[in-house]
């Protein structure tokens, strides 16, 4: 069993999906947890699950796209835990739907924000920490779309492409100070993210896309963000020893020796 005892985990995009789950996770493993998101009633709605369980976490409301909230996140975990051992950048937005000449500036802006620099922020915040306490982990939660064409996606795939790109350089530039950067995709996920997506129905996503996204959902085929938040876990404890500057799928990181409990493709 691993044990995270004394860690302690920042994770954005707390509040729902792959985040609410990589958080109650590393909360069971005895983490203290930093919840970072947007919307403060679901990080309430996940802090009521980790009190139950009488687990350690703070409450950090903020935009991951604004500088200041971000200093304020990783300054009051620090002040309330001592040290920020694991981040895990997992806040993400689909971006507009649509083709590149109807997408506004304004639009393309938001996503690149949200999704490339605020994982920035996050790190640029974070690192001055781990190499004072001589290491820790960073997980950047990628996509596919981030390596192949996808039309009527475009923002969201550039901005995932850049933070695969982050996700390799900076593990050459950190891994002298025993700091860890990997990247997850995690495929297709039952999220309302993913909910969110169907809602922009086929006059936004296309006739086949949408048709794509709906049968997935129906045939059960979307992949349960509690499995990923496992292979989370994983690749922030020692079991992972010194992987760094990998990019995969939970499929991927089994042939990388992470052996999964239950989860099914």
């Amino acid at each position: 069993m691993v044990d995270l005892t004394n860690m302690t985990a920042m994770v954005t995009g707390a509040g729902g999906g792959l985040g609410r789950e990589i958080s109650k996770a590393f909360s069971r493993l005895g983490a203290g947890v930093a919840l970072f998101s947007m919307v403060r009633d679901e990080l309430e709605a996940v802090a009521a699950e980790l009190r139950e369980r009488r687990s350690a976490f703070i409450i950090c409301a903020g935009d991951v796209s604004q500088a200041h909230d971000v200093a304020s996140a990783v300054a009051d975990t620090v002040n309330r835990f001592g040290d920020i051992d694991i981040l895990i950048n997992n806040a993400g937005i689909i971006g507009p739907a649509r083709f590149l000449e109807d997408t506004t500036p304004e639009q393309w802006e938001k996503t690149l924000a949200v999704n490339l620099t605020g994982s920035y922020l996050f790190i640029r915040e974070v690192i001055p920490y781990m190499i004072k306490q001589g290491g820790g982990t960073i997980i950047n939660i990628v996509s596919g779309l981030g390596q192949m064409p996808f039309p009527r996606l475009c923002a969201y795939s550039v901005s995932k492409a850049g933070l695969i790109q982050l996700t390799r350089s900076l593990s050459e530039e950190l891994k002298p100070l025993n700091i860890r950067v990997n990247g997850i995709d995690p495929g297709l996920m039952d999220t309302n993210l993913g909910n969110d997506i169907r809602l922009m129905g086929p006059d936004l996503l296309g006739a086949e896309l949408h048709d794509r996204m709906v049968e997935y959902k129906e045939h059960n085929i979307l992949k349960d963000p509690a499995d990923v938040a496992e292979l989370a876990v994983y690749l922030a404890s020692k079991d992972s020893g010194g992987i760094t500057g990998h990019i995969g799928t939970m499929r991927y990181y089994q042939k990388q020796g992470w052996k999964r409990i239950g989860c099914a493709d």
